[in-house]
This record gives C-alpha cells, structure tokens and sequence, in this order.
C-alpha cells in the first residue's frame, strides 16, 4: 500500500497492558494482512556484560534458538518452517530482540516457540563451541577490513573506559573464555518478564489475543534485576590521533568525538543538521557534495551524529575513504565542512530541503508489522510516546536556522577530535613506501 500524506499523520491505535509478572505488552491491530509479527524484546544487550566477557551478550542471542527444555534446533526450525513462518533472534548494545513471524491461524505456534526460547534455552555445549569458533571467525575476517579496524579504533579512543568502547562481538581473547556456564548465568539475570516488552502487530483481536499471552507468559516468574553501573562518557576536551598500518589501495578515515543520547531534546534539530552536513541515502549534502562531487576525492562519505544515538550518547562521525595521496586534503575538508556549519548560517533553502527530505522519507519507518512491531519497542524505550508518527513532522518543521547554529555550537567541535586513520600510512602519519 502506497504511503499517503493522511496515513502519515495517522497515529497508531496501541494497545497497551502489563501483565501481573511485569511483562509490558504492545498491541497494534493491522487486518490488511492475515499474518502477525511477533517481537520480544529484553532489555540487556553489550551494555551490561563485564569486560572480561566481552561477546557474551551477543553469544546469548545467537544461541537462543539453538535448543530448549522442549525441542531441539531441529525441532525448533521444522515447526516454524512446517506453517511457512520465521523466527529469529538478534542481540545489539542495548537489546536482546526474538522476532517471530507466522500468518493468523498460527499464532498460538508462534507465541509458544517465542516463549520458548525467552524462557527456556539450554545453549547446548555443542553449539556453544561451534558459535565460539563461528565468531573467532568472524573476528578475524573483520580484522582484514580496514574501515572495520578504524570504526573499532575510534570507539577505542573516543569511549575510553566506558562498555561502548569495545566490539559487541567482543575481543578473541574474551570469546575465548567464554562457557556455557556464563550463557546460563546471563540468561537467568536478565531473561525476566519485568524487563521484557512484547510487541505485537498484526491480523488479530485483542480481546481475543491478550488471554493467549497470559496463558503462554504469565507464568514466568518476575525477579528483580540488578543493572551494572557506569560513569557516563566524556567528550574529549583534546586532539586524539592513530594511524593504523595496513594493505589497501585507500585510506579509511574517521573523524569525530562523542556525541548524543536519544534523549537529547536537540536530537531534532541535530538531525536536520545532519541532514544538511552529512546526508541520507539520496540527499546530496555539504560534506558529499564538496569533497566527493567538487573535489573528487572520494566514491564514499558521510557524516553523522544522531545515527548512534541511544541510551547512552553515540558518536559523532564524520567518515571518508580516499587515495593515500589525499590524506591532508581530505581531513582538511572534514574539518573545514564541520567549522563552516558551527560558524555560519545555513542557508533557508538547505534547511527547507534537509525538512522536506526527512519528512518525505519518515513514512517509509511504518511500513510493515515488523518495522511498527520494532518502533513500538523504541518508542517505549525512549519514551517517545506513540503518536510520535504524528509528532515527528512537527518536531522537524519546527526546526529553524537559528537552532541549526545553536546545536552546531554545542554539540561539534572542529578542534578537539578523535582522528583515525587506516591503510598504507605509517604510525607517524607518513605514507608508507609505493604509495601516492
């Protein structure tokens, strides 16, 4: 169904209730068609395994659907498969997501399977050998990427102590010592219905639904849970530099400092800013334009600093990818787009185009159950309230070029960054022998 203007104003009708264990459901009702997207989401991730067991969060995801108290792996696949549905399960940062999907007649398979695996996986040692030697793997794949290798490096330098420092996949030094024993114990402390919200969207009827959940859910036990603390990140107040040698026909650069928690109540405003500085997918923006189109120095660049933005602040970033003989010009582009926009105003043309651009694309967030079924959960988190569809447009027409040079001001710095840089240069920023 083609996206209206009247549809994006349309708040969602939700249906919200907490069941007597804590569990938060979110309902939506959408009969356009006869299939549910099923999506649990528990609140730990990343954020909360200690650094001696850096992966341990994403591990747990991964091997959720490896095997329960009632079924196998084989068994779990053949009876979500046998209806034509899906289910999987992801892990980020700040959440441990299973998503299921099944067409309405199945719905009772899909919330049970979806239980299951929230309440009741075993990680069987086999496959918690095999997930080990599968991200070792991919560790080591990703240590041969040499914009991988400057993304880690940055959030090394520019997170310093604080969990968001390191790989969610961990180090393999950490993934190495990882047990069976630690999966369980993650599980058992964080894998409780009062820190889990279930969102549902989809053919169905919530009188008739809600009874199913609480049969299904109702039984878990409710536990208190004790989260870890963390000093929160500081915005570096001087120049961080690395070069990191390796072999590549181009240089990865990344350059920034700490930005934004979704919270901010510039968040808005930073994005058009965004917008205009750094881009979207079609939006020709500052930084693009002049140091890709104008200058021709690189096919890749961007830069942004609502992107990460979560519970804790993102980063701010700005990335390009260039030949070796453009490093100076390059990062002097960087920089000089980023000081151009916190001390001149932007143009009211640019802004108007940036809030077309924003609202135009916003509808395109809402158009599957899975895509409401996630927001719902976002929404929920950062307490952005459900007729955020309606508000969105509103924020961002709200935005003006004054506030555009306020948030310039307060949230970029062109002097005190983190700087880093990846390919054939040496650790003292020289090129290395043969190139340029």
């Amino acid at each position: 169904m083609k996206p209206t203007e009247s549809g994006l104003r349309r708040a969602f009708d939700v249906h919200t209730q907490t069941l007597p264990n804590g569990l938060k459901v979110l309902l939506v009702e959408n009969p356009s068609i006869p299939a549910v997207s099923l999506s649990a989401s528990v609140l730990t991730g990343a954020r909360y395994e200690p650094e001696s067991k850096a992966g341990l969060a994403i591990m747990v995801s991964r091997l959720l659907d490896e095997g329960t108290e009632n079924r196998t792996s084989l068994e779990i696949a053949e009876a979500i498969e046998s209806v034509g549905g899906a289910i999987e399960a992801d892990g980020s940062f700040e959440r441990i997501v299973v998503s299921a999907g099944v067409l309405t007649k199945d719905i009772d398979l899909g919330l049970e399977l979806l239980s299951d695996l929230l309440m009741r996986p075993l990680f069987p040692q086999e496959f918690v050998d095999k997930e080990k030697e599968r991200t070792l793997a991919e560790i080591t794949s990703a240590q041969d990427r040499p914009q991988v290798i400057a993304g880690w490096a940055f959030n090394e330098l520019v997170y310093q102590d604080h969990p968001l420092h390191r790989p969610s996949h961990g180090y393999p030094e950490t993934v190495e010592r990882l047990t069976r024993e630690d999966l369980l114990q993650f599980h058992k402390r964080y894998f409780v219905p009062n820190n889990v919200i279930l969102s549902i969207v989809g053919d169905f009827s919530v009188t008739e639904l809600l009874p199913k959940i609480e049969k299904v859910l109702g039984t878990w036990k409710a536990k208190a849970v004790e989260f870890p603390t963390y000093a929160p990140p500081v915005r570096q107040t001087h120049k961080r530099v690395k070069f990191i040698t390796m072999p590549a026909q181009q240089l990865n650069i990344y350059l920034g400092h700490l930005g934004i928690a979704r919270t901010s109540p510039d968040f808005y405003a930073l994005q058009v800013l965004d917008t205009i500085l750094g881009g979207g997918a079609g939006f020709t923006a500052r930084i693009p334009q002049r140091l890709r189109d104008e200058l021709g120095l690189a096919y890749t660049t961007f830069a942004s600093i609502t992107m990460t933005a979560g519970m804790d602040p993102g980063r701010f970033v700005a990335f390009i990818g260039t030949s070796p003989e453009n490093m100076k010009l390059a990062t002097e582009g960087l920089v000089n787009e980023i000081r151009r926009i916190i001390e001149e105003a932007v143009t009211a043309e640019e802004l108007q185009d940036a809030k077309d651009y924003l609202t135009g694309s916003f509808v395109f967030a809402f158009e599957s159950s899975p895509q409401i079924a996630r927001f719902l959960v976002h929404a929920q988190v950062y307490g952005l309230g459900f007729d955020y569809i309606e508000k969105y447009p509103e924020y961002i027409r709200a935005v003006t070029v004054e506030d555009i040079s306020r948030v310039a001001k307060m949230y970029l710095d062109s002097e005190n960054y983190t700087l880093v840089v990846v390919g054939p240069v040496a650790e003292d920023g020289s090129l290395t022998h043969g190139t340029g």
